[in-house]
């Protein structure tokens, strides 16, 4: 069967377009890319992404980056991270990360939502937050956070604080934070103890017996103790030197203390009747 009349105008135009792209790089730049990528790879290319889209990217990468880019990202993504993100700011995360780093970003997180972070906080934040955190940790916290509760918890506590809280904090305790706790309390506790503070909080007591006291007591009544021992005048002297058992200690310590022995009852011996 021959192709229709309209799918042979679609590959003419297609092929036409290669062509100018190719034109518009210069005989040297066109070349290393046609000779690398395949004459193929660059049609299918050139067909899902706007040729002014690829002609600006082009120019603005070195035809090495152009052909890595093109390997090590798969075609649809690649389209798609061309569609949802301006040309500076694209050129700013490949020059800014590793090539691995990008695709691996790139496969993990939704063009979309790399987008909308690079819109919403910059390109410049953007690239910090993911080299500050580390490529697979702000991963595995983007997959517990929706990109939309994560940018609404920096506008309600900026970045610093929020880079300096969750880099001390686990990926572990951050999933148990969120399972349990959500996100709309962390801005009221950062607001009133402090970053620093709450994290010397969560050191001393540990992500689990910190959850353990929000639940125990609720957010409000243990801002409000927190307040009142603030005002106390405490001497770090009187604190005991010896260990006290705490209340688990205790009871344990009551489960394996050994019962008493009970008396045997001697038994009588039978005597025989003769």
């Amino acid at each position: 069967m021959y192709p229709k009349l309209g799918q042979m105008k679609e590959v003419l135009v297609t092929i036409q377009s290669v062509y100018q792209y190719l034109e518009k790089l210069g005989p040297k730049k066109s070349f290393q890319i046609l000779k690398n990528l395949g004459y193929e790879k660059l049609l299918s290319l050139t067909g899902k992404v706007p040729k002014e889209r690829l002609i600006v990217l082009t120019h603005k990468l070195s035809e090495d980056t152009v052909v890595e880019l093109v390997k090590q990202i798969p075609e649809k993504i690649l389209v798609e991270m061309i569609r949802e993100n301006e040309d500076d700011d694209l050129v700013y995360f490949i020059h800014s990360l590793p090539m691995s780093d990008l695709a691996l970003v790139s496969r993990s997180i939704p063009p979309h939502d790399v987008g909308l972070l690079a819109k919403t906080l910059g390109k410049e934040t953007s690239v910090e937050i993911l080299k500050t955190l580390g490529i697979e940790k702000s991963i595995a916290l983007l997959k517990e956070i929706p990109m939309k509760d994560f940018l609404w918890l920096v506008n309600e506590i900026e970045v610093g604080p929020v880079i300096q809280l969750v880099s001390e904090l686990s990926v572990a305790d951050c999933k148990k934070w969120i399972k349990q706790r959500g996100l709309e309390e962390l801005p009221v506790l950062i607001h009133f103890f402090g970053v620093t503070n709450a994290l010397a909080i969560f050191r001393k007591l540990g992500m689990n017996q910190a959850l353990e006291m929000m639940h125990l007591l609720g957010t409000r009544e243990m801002l409000e103790l927190s307040l009142l021992l603030s005002k106390m005048t405490l001497e770090e002297r009187n604190i005991p030197t010896f260990s006290l058992l705490k209340p688990n200690d205790l009871l344990l310590k009551n489960k394996t203390k050994p019962a008493p022995k009970k008396k045997q009852i001697a038994k009588k011996k039978k005597t025989s009747k003769r």
